[in-house]
């Protein structure tokens, strides 16, 4: 049996991300939920946080940019995916350039989230791998 990929959703009463929970958990992810910036500090501030992180772009108490923030100081790498109701080239661009590894936005269409999902999920095993390694690496080296 093979152990199910854990996804955090941050958002507080998004329809757009309800939908896209549906969708994922059809394609066999566990889902597990923040509704705050602070929330998903805490879920992701563990040794072993969610691999994927989807965000909406508001939160009560920050946005999609305070969530790449938090997830960039996660114990191990964590890919986030903004996930906006429309699509907006520019917004777009500012998410993947500020670290977002994707972006959505309806309609969500399960070929679509399959690569997006498994795209992401591929690069964080690897960033994953590589620091795992670079630290076996250095205890070696102290040896």
């Amino acid at each position: 049996m093979t152990e199910r990929i854990t996804a955090l959703f941050v958002h507080q009463n998004s329809e757009t991300l309800a939908m896209l929970k549906g969708a994922l958990e059809r394609q066999g992810l566990r889902i597990i939920h923040a509704e705050s910036r602070a929330q998903a500090n805490r879920m992701l501030g563990g040794q072993n946080p969610a691999p994927l992180v989807f965000t909406d772009t508001q939160l009560p108490d920050g946005t999609w940019a305070d969530i790449l923030t938090v997830a960039e100081k996660a114990a191990q790498p964590v890919n986030v995916i903004v996930v906006a109701r429309v699509v907006d080239t520019r917004f777009y661009v500012k998410a993947i350039e500020t670290g977002a590894f994707d972006f959505l936005a309806p309609p969500f269409v399960a070929t679509d989230l399959a690569f997006v999902v498994r795209s992401a999920l591929d690069n964080v095993v690897a960033r994953r791998a590589a620091r795992l390694h670079t630290a076996h690496t250095e205890e070696e080296g102290l040896s």
